[in-house]
């Protein structure tokens, strides 16, 4: 992506302060007896991390050429709607009773993979 070191640094700072703060309210969550407000406000601290990160991954995508904006505009397109199939097949699969209730953490999973995928395709169908 178009990052400069600055920006690669406080993008993997800013991630790594997210994933912290997940594993920190899942954990309190889990583990920790808190009321109703409480709880609402612990499930929720995680959102300001994620809209720093989704902030800083557009900025870095604004700096890049055309071509690279439509590798990653087709790579996402991918994750979204394979993602999408996923959860729903998923979904099914739970009803049928063949899997356990749908972690958010294979969620994110699915669409990483699903990235990875539409990424590799873009840039294959675009050489």
């Amino acid at each position: 992506m178009g990052y400069s070191k600055d920006h690669r640094t406080v993008l993997l700072v800013t991630l790594l302060l997210s994933i912290a703060i997940d594993l920190g309210a899942s954990w309190a969550l889990g583990h920790i007896e808190l009321g109703s407000t409480a709880r609402v406000a612990v499930a929720l601290a995680p959102v300001p991390a994620k809209i720093a990160v989704i902030a800083l991954i557009l900025q870095a995508i604004r700096r890049l050429d055309e071509f690279q904006k439509r590798v990653h505009f087709e790579a996402v397109t991918v994750a979204f709607l394979s993602t999408g199939v996923a959860v729903i097949v998923y979904g099914y699969l739970e009803k049928a009773q063949a899997v356990g209730p749908l972690n958010m953490g294979l969620v994110w999973t699915f669409m990483v993979f699903f990235y990875a995928i539409g990424y590799f395709i873009a840039k294959v169908h675009y050489r």
